[in-house]
């Protein structure tokens, strides 16, 4: 666990006497530590519980009127093509900002870099809050870029090397795009709440900031949108490619069947079960008939290339 005091107007680390507000960070904290502060700041026991809960929650606000608890979903310190989401609980009040993860959050990391080198934030527990938020949230946006440089290579290569399955690959992405804007869609609305003066926790001259967050969320949105899109439009360049190609084999079989065929009905002929049929007792027979065959099978296959089907 990390606590900041904001005292004399700078944040310092450790929980300090006589501070303004403090902020409480605990990433995956041992069983008793988040339980302690929750009966220290008098938190609900099923925030507690949310908090301490495997699953993962949609984004959501509840007031319980001294504070606001706040769940978030944030871009995990992972790496890839893949935006992994991790879940951050928020408790906000304007003496008190607690922050609770399982894992490790990149941006969170940033905070205390920057508080540690004393830097200015936005005032009050709603303007660290702020920082927070503004920076995972606009971190979403490489993951989300690197989504569409995947789908754009994955374009490439099925134009050029259609042979090679790629349909994993696109309905992959497709499905993570999905997964991603189902979990940001309802913290749009968190957003949104937190911006137009609903809730006291929240400053009126930090609202417009969150106003700001909220217009990120909107631009990423529309992205996940279009990600969804452009992988139709890949998978469908792809299935078009198949087809395409399977066309071009069953082209070539059907060619090769065509000039087969005339050779299938001379040897049937000359194999039925009649002792009069004409040269069977020549000497010649069998090479007429050979003749007929490589000529007929020769002339179709010029009348088929001079036609463009060969």
């Amino acid at each position: 666990m990390q606590v900041w005091s904001f005292v004399n107007g700078n944040w310092k680390p450790g929980d300090l006497a006589f501070a303004e507000y403090r902020w409480f960070d605990l990433e995956a904290p041992p069983a008793g530590e988040l339980e302690a502060l929750g009966e220290r700041f008098q938190l609900h026991p099923l925030t507690i519980e949310d908090c301490r809960s495997p699953r993962l929650h949609a984004p959501k606000i509840d007031d319980f009127g001294a504070y606001l608890f706040v769940v978030l979903q944030v871009p995990a310190a992972t790496e890839g093509d893949f935006v992994e989401m991790e879940e951050l609980d928020v408790f906000l009040s304007p003496k008190l900002l607690l922050t609770y993860r399982d894992g490790p959050i990149q941006e969170v990391g940033h905070i205390h870099q920057m508080l540690a080198n004393g830097m200015t934030m936005r005032p009050g527990t709603d303007g660290l809050l702020y920082e927070i938020v503004d920076r995972t949230v606009d971190a979403l946006l490489p993951g989300v870029e690197g989504i569409g440089n995947r789908l754009d290579d994955i374009h490439d290569l099925v134009l050029e090397d259609p042979g090679n399955n790629r349909s994993h690959d696109i309905v992959s992405l497709r499905a993570h795009a999905g997964r991603v804007r189902r979990l940001l869609t309802p913290e749009l609305a968190v957003v949104q709440r937190l911006s137009r003066g609903e809730f006291p926790q929240v400053s009126e001259h930090n609202r417009i900031y969150y106003r700001d967050i909220y217009d990120h969320l909107v631009r990423i949105d529309l992205a996940l949108e279009n990600l969804r899109e452009d992988a139709e439009v890949v998978l469908s360049t792809y299935l078009a490619q198949v087809n395409n190609r399977m066309s071009e084999v069953m082209k070539v079989l059907s060619v090769v069947a065509a000039i087969a065929l005339p050779a299938t009905v001379i040897s049937g002929i000359f194999g039925t079960n009649f002792d009069n049929v004409p040269g069977l007792h020549s000497n010649w027979g069998f090479a007429v008939m050979m003749t007929a065959m490589v000529s007929l099978a020769g002339g179709m296959a010029l009348f088929f290339k001079r036609r463009g089907w060969w």
